[in-house]
């Protein structure tokens, strides 16, 4: 009995077949290159701060960016045994930029579902661009982060703000809360408020155009309720 040959290969005949042979091994061997660059080119270690907070000291330079592609990532537990968790992140979400490495920038991602340390492609991100003397209306607005709900107004004294803030915390089995009101003056694009003497509700908040940075003395409310993180002005 003659064996059946493979009509593919029938059509290469000869010395012709051989070097299809060779073409397809070539291409296989390319593309599991180019597929182990691609794994090789995620972070090699965690995205990990060097500094306490949310960059609110004045003087302190900021770099804050938004995600700007509808299929972006964030990788997160870089640099374990199992490699890097990945997971979507929603076009326009904040970053706190710290670092890059490669292809890749560190920082704090503040999503609809939780913040925190993440990597994100740099192209990925556009920078925001902001004034560090901003009027003291570019103060003025809704803000939101999180459970954070602060609400800014100008004052009846000249140069002052009027802050009126609440902040939540929910366990599983109960609710933290807080709250703080009181004036400051910004001096450039930080606000340094303290809502009475000096072991009472302290927020050190940066204005970055339509974001603020927020960070606090941990006095402000109950267990976990916490001024602090990234704030979107929301409304007037």
């Amino acid at each position: 009995m003659v064996q059946k040959q493979s009509v593919y290969w029938m059509c290469f005949p000869g010395k012709w077949k051989f070097l299809m042979r060779y073409l397809v091994l070539a291409i296989l061997l390319i593309v599991a290159g180019l597929l182990d660059c691609g794994a090789q080119s995620k972070p090699t270690e965690a995205c990990v701060f060097a500094f306490d907070g949310f960059a609110t000291t004045p003087g302190q330079k900021v770099q804050m960016a938004e995600v700007t592609q509808r299929a972006a990532v964030q990788l997160e537990a870089c640099g374990s045994p199992k490699g890097c968790a990945q997971a979507p992140v929603a076009w326009g979400t904040p970053v706190q930029v710290y670092r890059q490495q490669g292809e890749w920038t560190c920082g704090y991602v503040s999503g609809r579902d939780g913040a925190g340390p993440a990597w994100i492609r740099s192209s990925a991100l556009r920078v925001v661009s902001y004034d560090e003397h901003p009027p003291l209306s570019a103060w003025v607005g809704t803000w939101t982060g999180g459970e954070d709900r602060v609400l800014i107004r100008t004052g009846g004294v000249p140069g002052k703000l009027q802050l009126v803030g609440s902040a939540e915390w929910r366990g599983k089995y109960t609710a933290h809360f807080g709250d703080t009101k009181g004036s400051a003056s910004p001096v450039g694009n930080h606000l340094h408020f303290v809502e009475g003497g000096t072991d009472s509700c302290t927020i050190d908040m940066t204005l970055l155009n339509r974001y603020i940075l927020a960070n606090d003395n941990q006095a402000c409310g109950g267990l976990n309720a916490r001024f602090q993180g990234i704030w979107k002005r929301t409304g007037p």
